[in-house]
């Protein structure tokens, strides 16, 4: 659904012409591997996105098999995708027409105590790693847990491999002082691929004030995802939230860090069900809240073909078209760039 009633024709081209020319990169997401997919994301003018390759608290043999099963889906599907472990890939597949995807599991668990396991997951395309997903682990404390005692030595240790093997650090899911202190243990960049801005709309998986602004001394880029119960008002709880919403959490983050450190991850599982919804409420609480089903994600964005909105929404707002370039995937690319080895 394209959100095309408040924009005059003259706005519209330039929404249009932006969006065509832009490398416009989804910063989180866990792709259907199915025609489906391709459907979605061809329509939504998307160039890359960061897939979730692993399952959260996968061991060893499942993270694995499920990079494995990605790998053969890709190498089948070589005329419409293919695997980005360059920045040059990414403008290859721009380039000619297809998707890139970017392997980022959200959590570190298959590698445990074995930091060697890390050169092997990165061999097989892993570029971007979350350190926690929710819950404590050998490396710090996720944003689910009552207190955050922050980076461990092995945590360090491990931020310290990634910057050496060329993996962006990703603490979406990371408590605030987890999240401060990888950023100053790493020597490149990291990002925070999805997530909000706390005073805005307070959660946990939300980042302060504090956090955001560390974010942007640091060089880093924070995705502000298209879900409902991340974006809500917390005066109106109840309402679904708009892509004008989404360009308030934007705008946040450009005067707290600036417009070098956003951009959009929208957090948008396609292969999830209500049957998976209530399994994941069983294990996570109300992470995702209460929300009606056709209202889980932002209004006019319900999928990846909707992607063009965001940049309308931008365009609306009166970003330059330099800035908006940057928002859809150029300070993705920037982050990238310092991290991934050419």
């Amino acid at each position: 659904m394209r959100d095309t009633t408040t924009l005059s024709a003259t706005e519209q081209a330039r929404v249009d012409a932006l969006h065509a020319e832009a490398i416009v990169i989804d910063g989180s997401i866990v792709a259907e591997l199915g025609p489906a997919h391709f459907d979605r994301y061809k329509r939504g003018g998307v160039t890359a996105i960061n897939h979730t390759v692993t399952e959260p608290y996968a061991d060893l043999a499942a993270g694995l098999r499920q990079v494995n099963a990605c790998r053969r889906w890709i190498a089948a599907n070589a005329d419409k995708v293919l695997l980005a472990e360059t920045v040059a890939d990414i403008h290859e597949a721009k380039a000619s027409g297809r998707e890139a995807i970017i392997f980022g599991p959200q959590d570190t668990e298959m590698i445990g105590l074995d930091l060697s396991l890390l050169g092997t997951f990165y061999d097989l395309g892993i570029r971007i790693l979350q350190l926690t997903y929710q819950r404590q682990n050998w490396i710090g404390s996720g944003c689910g847990e009552k207190s955050d005692d922050g980076l461990s030595n092995y945590g360090r240790a491990f931020v310290k491999e990634m910057n050496q093997l060329g993996i962006v650090v990703d603490v979406s899911h990371c408590g605030q002082r987890t999240s401060v202190e990888a950023m100053e243990a790493s020597e490149k960049p990291i990002f925070i691929t999805h997530s909000l801005c706390h005073s805005l709309s307070p959660h946990i998986r939300a980042k302060t004030d504090d956090t955001i602004r560390a974010l942007g001394q640091h060089g880093g880029v924070m995705g502000i995802t298209g879900l409902s119960p991340f974006l809500y008002y917390p005066d109106k709880p109840t309402t679904q939230p708009d892509i004008a919403r989404l360009v308030e959490h934007i705008d946040h983050i450009v005067e707290l860090a600036g417009i070098d450190s956003v951009g959009i991850g929208l957090d948008f599982d396609e292969t999830f069900t209500p049957e998976k919804r209530a399994k994941f409420a069983g294990k996570h609480g109300s992470l995702l809240g209460e929300w009606p089903w056709e209202e889980r994600r932002c209004k006019t964005l319900n999928t990846a073909a909707d992607f063009p909105n965001v940049t309308a929404g931008l365009v609306k707002r009166g970003y330059s078209d330099e800035d908006i370039r940057k928002v859809l995937g150029g300070n993705w690319l920037r982050v990238m760039q310092a991290n991934w080895k050419a």
